[in-house]
């Protein structure tokens, strides 16, 4: 049981680190849009959008793959923890001049990406089975 929440926060909190080292990157390839006080352009939320689904993709992936049980289960809860934490950041950030595409694009591209990196894990746990079975 201990193992499964530590792979269902790790994995969550993971991703919350990946999009946040992925600012200097934004930055650079959008430079002056992603300072402190200033919206963003809609071409560089557009590309933190982008970055933000393939972080979640890898790290519902990494979810379940290190699931000791159930991926399936492992995953749904990541989902659930992301969508409840993405609405929690939402909330307040609703009012703040931000336009409401991006916070909605985030909360509906969570459960895609969340299902993709579970199809992900699915597709490669069969090959790895096979080389382990073969080892032994």
């Amino acid at each position: 049981m201990l193992k499964s929440v530590a792979v269902v926060v790790g994995s969550y909190l993971l991703s919350i680190v990946l999009v946040v080292a992925s600012d200097p990157l934004l930055s650079l390839l959008f430079p002056g849009d992603f300072v402190r006080g200033r919206i963003p352009s809609d071409t560089a939320l557009l590309a933190s959008t982008a970055c933000f689904v393939v972080v979640s993709i890898f790290c519902a992936w990494l979810c379940a793959r290190l699931a000791p049980v159930r991926p399936g289960a492992h995953v749904l809860w990541f989902f659930v923890l992301g969508e409840v934490m993405g609405v929690a950041a939402s909330i307040p950030n609703w009012s703040k001049g931000w336009p409401h595409w991006y916070w909605i694009s985030w909360l509906l591209t969570w459960p895609v990406s969340c299902w993709l990196g579970l199809l992900l894990a699915r597709k490669s746990a069969p090959h790895s089975t096979a080389i382990a079975s073969q080892r032994t």
